[in-house]
């Protein structure tokens, strides 16, 4: 770390705390994907500077408080192993802030990308009006959905008590109470006599064996999150099996399934899912209309 003895500027400190970070071996993934965000990101919040701003003054002194506390932060983060987001207690998704612990999954869905976008090119904004967000966990994706599409309500369910009292901690955060109502419970047996215009889910779709070696930030995330069953798509089965009535003529489902995606043109190669892909290029997320998964049911009910 900086030598607390002498004046360093934001950038001195930056680099030497990506260099620690690399050197430890740690794994970025919640939030940032290389050792140089991560630090940004430490060193601004140990040292109390503001990350939104749109100029950083990357020759600015730290004092020799914020040395400390940015030391000591990265050594917290070094030693146990645990996502930033927990340490500093919020993640940013789609623009906005939320608040975090290990109660819930740290924000990282890549549904966040098209949302700042209202889903489009796929759907008309204008048709978005009854939302359901499934797996909410921290609310994000149901929050975000609705600080975009202004005019929407939208239902978000969990079946973690834990992760809701989170979420209803961050709906009350971006003042959005009277739109956005959480359910506790599984998928989507609390909101059974609901229809809505689109229906989002970023499920647990990590399979078995990947489980076992998940690396040691992922451990102090709930479990739940992420297990997908044998093959990943347990969730997925059924929700592709259950969701279609609960869509209104011309509404879509999105379901996130990462890495999985492989897995579920495998398990309905006749099935034309529509795939977005991620800024990595990736195929991560599928989306099918009412009608579609209506033509498809017996594949999927059989499945």
């Amino acid at each position: 770390m900086p030598d607390n003895s002498r004046k360093v500027t934001l950038r001195d400190c930056v680099e030497e705390v990506a260099r620690r970070l690399t050197e430890a071996n740690l794994w970025f993934g919640h939030g940032t994907d290389n050792a140089w965000d991560e630090a940004v990101w430490l060193v601004m919040c140990a040292a109390d500077i503001t990350i939104s701003e749109n100029v950083i003054d990357w020759q600015q002194t730290l004092s020799t408080a914020q040395g400390c506390a940015v030391t000591n932060l990265a050594n917290q983060r070094i030693t146990s192993r645990q996502p930033l987001a927990y340490l500093v207690g919020h993640a940013w998704f789609a623009g906005y802030r939320f608040d975090v612990d290990s109660r819930v999954i740290v924000p990282r869905s890549h549904l966040g990308e098209w949302i700042v976008e209202q889903l489009q090119p796929w759907l008309d904004p204008a048709l978005v009006m009854e939302a359901l967000d499934l797996c909410t966990g921290s609310g994000c994706i149901a929050i975000a959905l609705a600080l975009e599409f202004p005019e929407a309500t939208i239902d978000a369910t969990d079946l973690s008590a834990e992760a809701l009292v989170v979420a209803n901690q961050n709906v009350e955060r971006h003042g959005v109470s009277d739109r956005v109502h959480l359910f506790e419970g599984d998928l989507l047996e609390p909101i059974s006599d609901r229809c809505y215009n689109l229906i989002v889910c970023n499920p647990p779709y990590v399979d078995a064996t990947t489980m076992t070696t998940l690396p040691d930030e992922y451990q102090h995330e709930p479990a739940i999150a992420f297990a997908g069953g044998e093959d990943g798509l347990a969730i997925v089965r059924r929700l592709l099996a259950d969701v279609e009535p609960q869509l209104m003529a011309g509404g879509s489902l999105l379901v996130e399934v990462g890495a999985a995606a492989s897995q579920v043109e495998l398990a309905w190669p006749t099935v034309p899912f529509t795939w977005l892909v991620s800024d990595d290029g990736d195929p991560v997320i599928f989306l099918l209309s009412k009608e579609e998964l209506r033509l498809h049911q017996h594949k999927f009910t059989k499945c």
